[in-house]
């Protein structure tokens, strides 16, 4: 069995920006939940925030240039 490829460096940093841009579009979505569930279901919606915070921890720590 042949062994793939190890990515490139270009490979690899394109893999990141498409990573990050699902997590950026994924918290709006969150907390969007996160409001429609306040009401009714208080602790699932600090859930939802919780983790929106979460992903916006790892965006602010983990930033870098392409």
């Amino acid at each position: 069995m042949d062994t793939p490829p190890a990515p490139t460096a270009d490979t690899r940093d394109q893999q990141l920006a498409d990573l990050r841009a699902a997590i950026q579009r994924a918290i709006p979505l969150l907390s969007f939940a996160a409001g429609r569930e306040a009401t009714t279901a208080p602790r699932q919606a600090g859930l939802l925030l919780a983790a929106a915070d979460d992903m916006m921890q790892i965006l602010n720590r983990t930033s870098f240039e392409l």
